[in-house]
């Protein structure tokens, strides 16, 4: 999963999840102005979460912790 942020208005954490959405990695502060790096995660991952610029760090994430999905 390579992300980059084409036409993109505002920066944004990208945080990728393996398959048990244990955090893998994470790009902080993707800004529109990185256009055209592509950011891919340093392990495999099977998803991807886009927040606000910030936000990992605001919610004390770290690699390894385990994100709760609510359906």
């Amino acid at each position: 999963h390579g992300f980059w942020m084409k036409d993109m208005r505002f920066s944004i954490d990208i945080i990728w999840l393996d398959s048990e959405y244990h955090i893998v990695d994470v790009k902080k502060d993707a800004t529109p102005a990185s256009y055209p790096e592509i950011f891919w995660p340093a392990r495999p991952a099977r998803y991807v979460v886009e927040v606000p610029a910030g936000f990992f760090d605001e919610h004390h994430l770290k690699a390894g912790d385990v994100v709760e999905i609510l359906k």
